[in-house]
């Protein structure tokens, strides 16, 4: 049957099924149980007739002394079924083109096989090469950088001296994963990190660089990938004390805006259209990026490659490094400096305050402890407010008070758009505990707000809860199912008549493993009747088709079960179900 007879589509059926289900038990796996092949009566499999050849074009680079990173390109009408790559006696299923190797030997050589797989498991020929990883890394990225660089190796490395960390609250926004080390990882949807270093204009390098920042990471990933971003960017004061970062950006910052699909700057209010597109990272596996300030430009280079540039004027020459992460849950990053003339770090602590209560005719933002103002120099309040008439706004820390400056852009308040305005106190307070207020006759609200506190270099605050976790077990693949019939179309629901044949697609695609569990086979059930057993000889994922005839079903519906069988049984089972209806004649 050629598939352009194929007619019905059936909306809603490509779905992701199942709850990955991991048994942490480090004693061997069990012997796998007998699986022999099967089909019934009235099915067909449909095998894919596309040739497995070798991938090509290994190539090994490191990014730290203890790992490599090893990518590769697949040759035509491979890769369905993933990849198997092996080296130190250690076996690695993926889905992409890359994967970084850690925990290595610094001086030994590193022998790396990649080989095709397709979907019943079959192997193809191997692509190998062979690198030292101390060898292949070049640590001339780190000249001109300001010492120390950072590496997110625990929670004393985001310590107010040198971080800022604005998590709204959350305290489960970061935690350590053990990879070469440990490496923070990013854990919940919105969280933004701002160096405290300063990034100052230097002397220009030999290609015109007078700042930088350059920073290590997989990202952005998370379960939404057409949403994840990273932004990194350079803040001018006053805009380096906002709160999250998001659009319209103030009009004297740079952002570089970074997604699995590419990259853009905006410049101010203006966004340069000009950027990178490149394939989406690997899970697991981390790029350098760097933006980097030139006389009239920025650009982004991504593993020493420039990728994006955008014309700028910058009328500043200091700004604080902000790295933004939107819905980029799974994330790791794990070094990042700043490069120019090398400046003290600024210690500043974020706390909360917020939303508004109305109290005597003020808007009531909470009080400030007196530990966190403990040894501090000054305290600046900043507030995104909404109100009802054009009127002054007074900002009260305590009995203090000081009249509220508009954040650029100032464009005026407004009921229908919030404002952001701020005010700088001096410390010590009078008052214990000062309560925050903000007063007006024009009927205001505040939202969002926070103190941004300039503490000594001594202070010490609590440091954010880092959550140690273990590396995620590999993936078992849950299977994507729809069902066409060759001569019936209904979005709806799944209506065929009892004739005929319908196309049965089961896919194994998940990409945002870092590791995929060997796949022993595939199992379907009808109206819990085994239809198919079709092993996969430890695959990584892959397209199943299968041709089911479906005369004789009876009116009414039916239920297939779709399940994905590991090869290590204590990584469980994926499961999917699906429910079509048979019409009466």
């Amino acid at each position: 049957m050629e598939r352009r007879r194929i007619i019905a589509a059936v909306g809603g059926l490509a779905l992701l099924g199942g709850a990955v289900v991991v048994l942490r038990n480090e004693s061997a796996p069990p012997p796998p149980r007998t699986f022999e092949r099967f089909l019934a009566d009235t099915v067909e499999h449909v095998p894919d007739t596309e040739r497995l050849a070798a991938p090509t074009d290994l190539e090994l680079t490191a990014l730290d002394r203890t790992s490599l990173r090893a990518t590769w390109t697949a040759t035509d009408g491979i890769g369905h079924g993933g990849f198997e790559v092996r080296w130190n006696g250690r076996t690695r299923l993926v889905r992409g083109t890359g994967t970084e190797l850690t925990e290595l030997d610094a001086n030994a050589d590193v022998h790396v096989e990649v080989r095709a797989l397709d979907a019943t498991g079959r192997r193809s020929d191997a692509v190998t090469a062979t690198a030292v990883p101390r060898l292949a890394y070049d640590e001339t990225w780190q000249d001109g950088l300001v010492q120390p660089v950072d590496v997110f190796d625990g929670p004393e490395s985001l310590t107010t001296r040198r971080w800022r960390v604005l998590d709204g609250g959350n305290t489960d926004c970061l935690g350590l994963r053990p990879l070469n080390g440990k490496r923070l990882e990013v854990t919940c949807d919105i969280v933004d990190l701002q160096s405290n270093v300063p990034v100052r204009f230097g002397t220009p390098a030999p290609d015109g660089t007078t700042a930088r920042v350059s920073l290590t990471t997989d990202g952005p990933v998370g379960n939404r990938p057409g949403e994840s971003e990273l932004l990194i960017a350079l803040l001018p004061d006053p805009a380096q004390d906002l709160g999250h970062l998001a659009r319209p950006f103030p009009p004297d910052a740079v952002v570089l805006r970074v997604t699995p699909f590419g990259a853009q700057f905006f410049v101010g209010d203006a966004e340069n259209p000009m950027g990178a597109t490149y394939a989406p990272p690997a899970p697991g596996v981390r790029h350098r990026w760097e933006l980097r300030v030139r006389a009239g430009s920025v650009a982004a280079l991504r593993d020493g490659v420039e990728v994006a540039t955008a014309t700028a004027d910058l009328p500043w020459t200091s700004a604080r490094a902000r790295m933004a992460f939107r819905q980029a849950q799974g994330t790791h990053l794990d070094v990042f400096g700043v490069g120019g003339v090398p400046g003290t770090p600024v210690a500043a602590s974020v706390v909360p305050l917020g939303p508004s209560t109305t109290e005597n005719g003020a808007a009531a933002l909470g009080n400030v402890a007196d530990s966190r103002l403990a040894g501090a120099s000054s305290v600046r309040v900043v507030a995104s407010v909404v109100s009802q008439r054009t009127a002054p706004i007074t900002v009260e820390l305590g009995t203090r008070s000081a009249p509220a400056v508009v954040m650029p852009p100032d464009r005026g308040l407004d009921p229908n758009r919030p404002t952001v305005v701020y005010a700088d106190f001096p410390l010590p307070a009078p008052d214990p505990n000062p309560k925050v207020r903000l007063r007006s006759d024009g009927g205001i609200t505040a939202y969002l707000a926070h103190a941004v506190i300039a503490d000594g270099q001594d202070a010490r605050h609590p440091l954010p809860r880092l959550t140690d976790r273990e590396l995620p077990a590999p993936l078992v693949p849950p299977p994507s199912v729809s069902i066409v019939h060759e001569s019936v179309n209904d979005s709806e629901f799944p209506r065929f008549p009892n004739r005929g044949k319908v196309r049965l697609a089961v896919e194994l695609a998940d990409t945002r493993a870092r590791e995929v569990a060997a796949v022993k086979g595939v199992e379907v059930d009808l109206d819990g009747e085994r239809l198919v057993v079709l092993p996969t000889n430890g695959s990584a994922g892959g397209r199943h088709e299968f041709l089911v005839d479906v005369s004789g079903l009876t009116g009414g519906r039916h239920e297939l079960d779709v399940r994905v069988l590991p090869v290590d049984e204590r990584r469980g089972v994926q499961s999917y179900e699906q429910t079509f209806e048979i019409r009466p004649l």
